[in-house]
C-alpha cells in the first residue's frame, strides 16, 4: 500500500520542507496551502493522513476538521495531525483531535513521522485501513505525480 499524505499549511517554507520529508520517507504527498484547498483534496485523494495547521487560512484547521467530521463525502477518514504555534493541549481543546496527534512548534519531522507509522500500523491490524488503493487509482496516482500543489 503506498500511504498518501496531504500536507495543508499556509507557510509555504515549511509545507514544502514536510513535502520532501515525507516523501523521502515513502509517501505519495499532495498539498494545501489553504482551508478550500485542503477540503477539495480531502475528497479527491482521500488521504490516509492529514497534517494539518492550525492557523491555516480559510477555514483553520479547527474549521476542516469540524468539515471532515460533519460529513465530508469521504469513504476514509484520515489520520488527523495538528501543528501549530501553541501548546499540544491547546491545539487539542481547539481542534478536538487528541493532545498526542498535537504538535507544537518548533516540530520534529521524525515526532510526526514516529506517530503516524504508529497510527497507521494499529489501522492496519484492526482491519481498519485499506491495503489496495480504492477502484479510482489511476486518477489519485495521476494527481500525485502531476505534483498536486
Amino acid at each position: 500500500m503506498d500511504a498518501i499524505l496531504l500536507i495543508a499549511d499556509n507557510d509555504v517554507r515549511r509545507r514544502g520542507e514536510l513535502r520532501g520529508f515525507f516523501s523521502d520517507s515513502g509517501f505519495l504527498v499532495a498539498a494545501a496551502s489553504n482551508g478550500l484547498e485542503c477540503l477539495a483534496e480531502l475528497v479527491a485523494l482521500e488521504p490516509h493522513v492529514l497534517v494539518i495547521a492550525v492557523d491555516i487560512l480559510w477555514g483553520g484547521g479547527d474549521g476542516v476538521i469540524a468539515r471532515l467530521n460533519d460529513g465530508l463525502p469521504v469513504r476514509r477518514k484520515p489520520l488527523i495531525l495538528v501543528i501549530g504555534e501553541i501548546p499540544a493541549e491547546t491545539l487539542s481543546a481547539r481542534t478536538g483531535v487528541e493532545s498526542c496527534n498535537c504538535f507544537s512548534m518548533p516540530l520534529r519531522k521524525e515526532d510526526l513521522l514516529d506517530r503516524i507509522g504508529m497510527e497507521l500500523g494499529i489501522r492496519l491490524l484492526r482491519g481498519a485501513e485499506d491495503r489496495q488503493w480504492p477502484s479510482e487509482e489511476s486518477t489519485r496516482r495521476t494527481l500525485l505525480e502531476e505534483g498536486v500543489r
